[in-house]
Order: C-alpha cells, then structure tokens, then sequence
C-alpha cells in the first residue's frame, strides 16, 4: 500500500513537471518591424525651404515607435531603415558639406532613434565617398548593402546582413540596393565600387544566411522599388521579384519608388507568404509588420505575420527628440536664411516647358561660367516654383535645384547632340496632327489631374545654339538646329565641348545613350571635365559674385514650330496645367 502511495505521488509530481516543462518550452512571441524609407533629410517634420511644419519626419516617428516599444516592450521592436537618407532637406546638406567635422547629423539622429539597421540608398551615394563613408563609421547600427562590391576584393563594400536576437528568435536582416547606381551618378562617388544584380544576390545570400545562420526569420531591407525594368538593361526595380523567386524571406521592406505598398504575396517554390512593405517617402508613414513566432523546444515556428502603413500625420513631434536637437536646427536655419544676392525678376520655373526661360538661362550661365563649353544642356528639377525678385537667400537655389549633381564636360558630336534633344522633346512633346491637339505629352494621373507624362529630369533645353522644335514631326525629326549662338554654322559632323549634369552625363534617362548611341560604358571616355563641387554650390557662389543684381543673360533661344498648330494649342496647354498644379 505505501509503495503505492509512493508511485502516485510521484507519478502526480512528474506530470506536474511535464506540464511546467512543457509551458517554459512552448510560447508565443510578439515581433514588430518597423521600418522608414526615402526620408530625404525630413528628420525635424520642418521644412527649412519654405518655412512651414511637415506631417512626416523623424521627429513624429520616434513619437510612434516608443509608444510601442512602451506597450510591447523595446525587446519586441525592431526600428529598420531602407535608404536615401542623405539627401534632401537643407539639414542634411550642411552636415554632409558645410559641418564636416562633427559625427555626420543623420548617424546622430538614427543612434538617438535607436535604429536596428539601415539599407543604403542610390541618394546616399550621391553624396560621395567621403560623405557616406562618414555617416557609416558614425552609425551605431549595421548599414546594410550586400551587393555593393569591392573591385578590389570583390566582396561587399558594407555589411551584407546582420543578425539580431530578440526574446530567443533569431533574426537575419538582408540589405540590398538597386543595382541602376552607374546610370544616375559619376563614377568617382562610387570609386572603387560595383553594383551586383539584385535578384542575384538576394539568391545567393539568402541561401547563404539559411545555411550557415540557421534564423527563425528573414528579412530582406531593400533600396528597390516594386517592380519594372530601368533603362541601359538594369533591374532597377526588384522588390516583388525577389518575394516571388527567392525562396527565403518572411518580410521584404522596400522603398526607392516612394510608392506606399502593403501586401502579401505567396513564394510559389516554398510556399511561403511574404509580406511585401513600403513606407513611402518623407516620413509621412512608418511600414510595419507584426510576427508572431511560436517557441518550442528552443526551436521557433512563425505562426502568423501581418503587415499595415501607420500615418505619421496625427502624431507630434516628440519634445525630448526636439530638445535634442534644437541646437542643430537654428545653425541649420541661419544657413538657409543667408543672404546671396538679389535676383531684378522673378523666376517662373514653370516658363520652362513653354520656351525661353529665366531659370533656363541662370542654370546655363552657371555651367558656363564653371566650365568652358560650346553648348550648355540643362534640366529642371521642379515644376512648379517662384522665386520672387529681391532679396535671394540660400533657401531659394534649394528651390530651384533639389539634386546634388556635379557639372560635367562632354565631347559631343554634332549629331549625338541632336539625338540627345530628340530623345529629349521626344518624352517631353506630343506628335501634333491638328491644331486641337496637346502641344506637350499630357496625360491623366492617379487623381485625375493633368500632368506631363515625362519626369522634369528628362527635358533637355540647351544654351549655345538657336534651334526649333517641330511638334508636328515624330520623335527623331522634330529637332531643327538652325546655327550656333554666335552665328556661326552647327555642324553634324563637327565636335563640340558640351555641358551637362552628372545626371544626364551618368546615362539618366538615356538622353546620351539611348539618344545619341553611345553605350553607357563608352560615356566616362567621353569626359574631359568634372567639377568638384555640386552645381547648387556653383549657384550660390555665382550669385554672391554678384556686385550688384544677379546677371542672368538671356542664353536659352528656342520655340516651338509650326506656329499654325501651335500658337492657340500652347495656351491651352498652359492653362491647363496651370490650373491643376
């Protein structure tokens, strides 16, 4: 009878064990991802050009992201960004330029957010080398880019992923970015470099990261948009492509594209879902994706994964963030607000698209006041701006030119001059059959508004040469060069010094390749001059030149033809986009 008594009770002090065992092996955690991308400088929610709060910003998402590390526990939050950070706002332009000696202003903000890992974007290495490098050293995070390639070496230039361990689930976060960098900026910001294909390299790292850090989770940290092929044969675009034929990832973050996306997909060779995420761009929306991951006898099973956009909008800035940094904001503020000159007229960026223009003719004047050239080809990088007469500040040329594009000399050919603009009026024109018809290619968009149905980045006017646009003649016969400006004959076969963006001069939007037949790896032979600077700092110190108002001499001579179609048709054209900007 006692040995029976013994058995129970320890049969009874077993199963009680068993159980507790049992509820120690087996739990559900909770994981959320969030991630920003494209943020462009938007780190205080202000906009130092025109003077006025923004509804996004780094200031309202570090607001939201302690708010759920407070209510899940920061162990249960990863903070991920996907690139182009290192451009935009004129904050991030002094720190990259002007403050070169303290840690780089976006290393400090993201350490201060506590960022788990970065992607570097296209805009980021546009800052060059010495920029990009410094704000890497300075983060406090992995920054991410498994395909940027040493040549030296031919391993990754960055970390190509990290591992990060949350409340026992291992997690391996995969950066890449889009391959297209050789076609947007000149080779020596990326000296040294190379750019793999994306879907490639997801590939191979992927399988890499299964086999040899066995994580219970996969993310891939993409500077990608969605889907679609660039120009000059680069997969620009690979977000979708990946999700769907590399067997691997539980959530892709995305961004490039500035195009908010949220949705599942399924991987047809594992049969996994994968979450596909996009911020969008400024700030203006955090992506997230919530992973409940089950632990089992030290083994994890994702069990669900969901995934939302969170608007930034209603959410202020955080007080202590701004505190911080408040410093920071009022030297940045008295850089906008120095004063460079004043500016006799006022300048309509919009004049541009019609003909002869005021901000034509100051971006002319600058590449050739920096560069000796025949022929100046210039493009506008806004739409839709007035910079009044008076008093001209620093704030202002951000206005007018948004990129850090450096100048560059080509040797040119007569007629890959010509193919260059054909290309060029060929996006920008439409082909007129009646005097009713649009004089410039304007379509519908998303809200219904007119627009033009070419980015502003790839409309070419040029200073040098007197010339015609036929918009009643097809894409390569609408160009009509009638002499240089000094009255002398332009000739096909003769070559010319021309100046250009480094943009354009990269291969973007295939005006010196597609345009003119130049390979894309043949145009570096074909430079025989690179500023040193970037062509918004030329702007300023030719405006501080100035003894008095800024001379901007009428250096674009242009219009388009025949007068018959196009007279009545450009006033409408005119009006209507102005009435839906």
């Amino acid at each position: 009878m006692i040995r029976f008594w013994i058995s129970f009770c320890l049969i009874c002090l077993s199963s009680w064990l068993f159980a507790g065992n049992q509820e120690e092996a087996s739990k559900q955690v909770v994981l959320k991802f969030m991630e920003t991308t494209d943020v462009h400088g938007n780190f205080f929610s202000y906009d130092f050009v025109n003077l006025r709060s923004l509804p996004g910003g780094w200031s309202r998402v570090i607001t939201y992201v302690n708010s759920q590390r407070d209510s899940l526990g920061k162990e249960s939050c990863l903070l991920l960004d996907a690139g182009d950070i290192l451009q935009g706002q004129p904050c991030v332009y002094y720190s990259n330029f002007m403050d070169t000696l303290q840690t780089h202003l976006a290393a400090e903000v993201m350490n201060y957010m506590q960022y788990d890992a970065a992607c570097i974007g296209n805009h980021d290495i546009e800052a060059g080398h010495p920029v990009y490098d410094r704000w890497i050293a300075d983060c406090n995070f992995p920054v991410l880019g498994a395909n940027i390639l040493s040549e030296t070496t031919r391993k990754p230039y960055a970390k190509p992923y990290c591992i990060v361990n949350r409340n026992g689930v291992k997690i391996a976060i995969l950066g890449l970015i889009t391959p297209a960098i050789p076609m947007w900026l000149p080779q020596d910001l990326w000296k040294g470099l190379s750019f793999e294909d994306m879907v490639k390299a997801a590939r191979r790292w992927a399988a890499y990261i299964q086999e040899h850090e066995q994580p219970d989770v996969i993310v891939g940290l993409f500077h990608t948009g969605l889907k679609g092929a660039g120009i000059n044969g680069f997969n620009e675009h690979a977000a979708e492509e990946i999700a769907l034929t590399v067997p691997g990832f539980d959530v892709i973050f995305f961004g490039h594209d500035h195009q908010r996306y949220c949705k599942e997909v399924v991987n047809p060779q594992s049969g996994k879902a994968v979450w596909l995420l996009n911020a969008g761009g400024e700030a203006t929306h955090v992506a997230e994706a919530e992973l409940v991951v089950e632990k089992n006898n030290q083994r994890a099973e994702l069990k669900e994964m969901r995934g939302k956009l969170i608007s930034m909008e209603k959410h202020e800035p955080d007080s202590a963030f701004m505190k911080r940094f408040e410093g920071t904001i009022e030297r940045v503020k008295n850089f906008t607000e120095e004063r460079l000159g004043t500016l006799p007229q006022p300048i309509y960026t919009f004049d541009y698209f019609w003909g002869k223009s005021t901000m034509a003719d100051l971006l002319h004047q600058v590449q050739f006041a920096e560069m000796k050239a025949d022929i100046s080809l210039i493009t506008p990088l806004t739409y839709k701006e007035v910079i009044p007469a008076g008093s001209l500040s620093v704030k202002d040329i951000f206005k007018l030119y948004r990129y850090e594009n450096r100048i560059e000399v080509f040797q040119l050919t007569g007629k890959e001059i010509k193919g260059a603009m054909e290309q060029a009026y060929g996006l920008w024109t439409n082909t007129m059959t009646s005097p009713t018809d649009h004089v410039l290619n304007i379509v519908s968009g998303k809200n219904g508004k007119m627009r033009l149905g070419a980015a502003t980045f790839y409309l070419l006017s040029a200073a040098g040469i007197t010339y015609q646009v036929d918009v009643t003649q097809p894409k390569g016969n609408k160009i009509r060069i009638l002499h240089l400006s000094n009255g002398t004959p332009f000739r096909l076969d003769q070559t010319y010094r021309v100046t250009v963006n480094s943009y354009i001069g990269s291969g973007g939007g295939g005006l010196l390749t597609t345009g003119t037949g130049i390979a894309l790896d043949d145009l570096p032979s074909r430079i025989v001059e690179v500023s040193a600077k970037d062509l918004r700092y030329y702007l300023m110190e030719y405006i501080r030149r100035q003894e008095g108002p800024v001379n901007i001499p009428p250096l674009s001579d242009w219009y388009f033809t025949s007068k018959a179609y196009v007279e009545k048709a450009l006033k409408r054209d005119r009006q209507l986009l102005q009435q839906q900007r």
